[in-house]
């Protein structure tokens, strides 16, 4: 990896803590990724993100969005805020529109008289949640990590893992102790200077000190209050994807006019989540570029996890961007076709974007790791698709320019209809609320409990299907094929890794990855160069056959991605079934599946780049 300077137009990934100028998104590259979409700060800045949930719930029903507390935006609406204050007598917190980090939060009474100096700014001034659910005396909130990869189509994606942030005072709800910063606010730039606060400083113990891991918080409440976690974390899902959906609308004239690509951008979002006393979540901020910094073992574990799955999601194409010949007539396909409906589209039917769409989704999603897509899925699109209008599939209640609908194609119905349109029981996310309660496991102890680990019912059924249908004469087409191999290639890249971190340099695994690469490596686009040290170090000739290793998956991804194709045949496997058991296998099932010859599962992934366009699925030859 190499860092270039800021004002380098040569680079792979752009990754910046602020918004992005517009000038730098329209000039990118079919191959930059940048971490910013235009106009974030529809979701970022307190007024607006209040104002555009504010809107869709006018159309959609105030009960359905009344997660967040009554707001009042200042100036314009200090009148209104006056009169109602006195009637509520209660706490209001007083935020500024774009500050992070608990800058400049108050909490006022009725009996507040400081108007001038404070309200007549821009600020917003919210209902203080008095109520909140307490953990051993003290207040919290949540911070999750949500990634939107997409606005059309809308796809978003909910870490499994967050961070919970406690105060360092015990709550008490005393209106004589309103200024007590660190008794009401949660942020770790209020509280971490108190001497009461308490680091964590064993990775091993998520829920020590002032900072715990969410899954630490689910068991506790699970099991020391008797917690239903399961429909609380349901309904924080509907929070992050109404809250998305709020912004969408507002977000999407500028995505459209200045981003020439459609994998040009995606976005990390902090979401700051409050529980009450009556298991009710409230949304608090919505923040740009959540703070990365490492201050424990425990931020160091989860945000390293999130960030390395964050990057195999989103997929950085493997382009030099010196030598890059970029063919600037290419631009982002603007299509007026009407939606679809019927719900067994052949996908030879589909234009080549509209393909391109269909498998980078997929593909992300397969690649997800830790990142649990919580729309679209085959619940959650029966559950807000209400929302969407039938025509241009832009979220109801928004205020976007009348003769800018015409202008969008409607992804959102698109995907829909060629994601969920099989009805089999497996397509539905296995243990999906499961994983937000299980420990982020570190590197070492994820590998070694993945061969041990007893597979669900759910699990075992799916991989029985899978069998059968192979059985019955059904087969892998070159992508499912390229697929399997890949991720098969990945756990052995895991395993090599394992051997480094233990100082087990003579595995013969090593040897016979040399030799397979050496054979292989024709085979891609771009032949990979082996070369091997002759050095008697048997570590350093292990960590070259790794590194080795890693670009090959690297390469053998780009060319799946740049010319496999899903195939849409009558004796393949039918792909969402096999997309969901992708996501789930061990290295275990799919060395039953490899090692099977008859699956033909081998000689299909190993094709020479030049024949996957014209290969099929049952004339696949052995490679030797």
């Amino acid at each position: 990896m190499i860092v270039v300077n800021s004002d380098s137009n040569d680079f792979n990934l752009l990754w910046s803590n602020n918004h992005v100028n517009t000038n730098i998104i329209s000039s990118l590259r079919s191959y930059q990724r940048i971490n910013h979409f235009p106009r974030s700060c529809e979701l970022t800045r307190k007024d607006k993100l209040y104002k555009n949930i504010e809107t869709m719930s006018h159309r959609n029903g105030i009960k359905k969005f009344s997660f967040v507390p009554e707001t009042y935006i200042m100036p314009k609406d200090y009148n209104r805020f006056i009169s109602n204050q006195y009637r509520h007598r209660g706490l209001w917190i007083v935020k500024p529109f774009d500050l992070s980090r608990g800058r400049g939060i108050t909490i006022i009474d009725y009996s507040f008289k400081d108007t001038q100096s404070t309200l007549k700014e821009n600020v917003v001034v919210a209902k203080y949640i008095d109520n909140p659910l307490l953990v051993n005396g003290y207040k919290w909130d949540l911070r999750l990590y949500v990634l939107v990869t997409s606005f059309n189509p809308l796809v978003v994606y909910l870490y499994e893992e967050g961070l919970v942030r406690f105060a360092t005072v015990k709550y008490v709800c005393d209106r004589s102790r309103i200024n007590n910063r660190r008794m009401h606010l949660c942020n770790y730039s209020v509280n971490k200077s108190s001497p009461s606060y308490i680091r964590n400083s064993d990775p091993e113990r998520e829920n020590v000190g002032h900072k715990w891991s969410m899954s630490a918080l689910l068991n506790h409440l699970r099991e020391e209050y008797l917690i239903n976690t399961e429909t609380l974390m349901a309904e924080i899902e509907d929070i992050v994807i109404k809250t998305i959906m709020s912004a969408t609308a507002q977000m999407l004239p500028a995505i459209n006019c200045f981003v020439p690509h459609s994998q040009n951008c995606f976005e990390l979002y902090g979401f700051d989540i409050l529980v009450d006393d009556k298991l009710k979540p409230w949304l608090l901020e919505v923040n740009l570029s959540p703070s990365l910094g490492i201050d424990s073992a425990l931020d160091s574990r989860i945000k390293s996890s999130m960030l390395c799955d964050l990057f195999t999601l989103i997929g950085i194409p493997i382009v030099d961007p010196t030598v890059f010949n970029f063919n600037r007539n290419v631009r982002r396909p603007k299509s007026d076709i009407p939606r679809k409906t019927n719900s067994n589209i052949n996908i030879n039917n589909l234009s080549s974007d509209e393909k391109r769409l269909l498998k980078n989704t997929m593909d992300q999603n397969q690649r997800s790791r830790g990142f649990i897509r919580i729309f679209p899925t085959n619940l959650s699109w029966k559950k807000y698709s209400s929302y969407l209008d039938n025509i241009n599939g832009i979220p109801r209640g928004s205020t976007i320019p009348p003769f800018y609908i015409k202008l969008i194609r409607n992804y959102n119905y698109f995907l829909n209809d060629h994601l969920f349109n099989e009805n089999s029981s497996f397509y539905m996310d296995i243990n999906r609320q499961d994983r937000y309660e299980r420990s982020l496991k570190d590197f070492k102890q994820d590998l070694n409990d993945n061969k041990d680990e007893e597979q669900t019912t759910d699990m075992l059924k799916l991989k029985k299907t899978i069998l059968k249908y192979l059985n019955d004469g059904y087969v892998f087409s070159n992508l499912q094929a390229r697929q399997t191999f890949a991720l098969y290639l990945t756990y052995i890249s895991a395993l090599l890794k394992k051997c480094a971190l233990e100082k087990n340099y003579d595995n013969p695994s090593s040897n016979l990855v040399l030799m397979f690469l050496m054979k292989a490596s024709k085979n891609l686009s771009v032949p990979l160069k082996i070369e091997v040290s002759k050095s008697s170090l048997s570590n350093k000739k292990a960590m070259e056959i790794l590194q080795l290793l890693e670009s090959f998956l690297l390469k053998y991804n780009y060319d799946t991605v740049m010319y496999a194709t899903p195939e849409s045949t009558k004796n393949c496997l039918p792909h969402k079934l096999f997309n969901l058991f992708l996501m789930h296998a061990r290295k275990e099932d799919i060395e039953e599946i490899i090692n099977d010859s008859k699956h033909n599962c081998l000689s299909s992934a190993i094709h020479p780049v030049n024949d996957i366009k014209n290969s099929k699925p049952l004339e696949s030859k052995v490679w030797k």
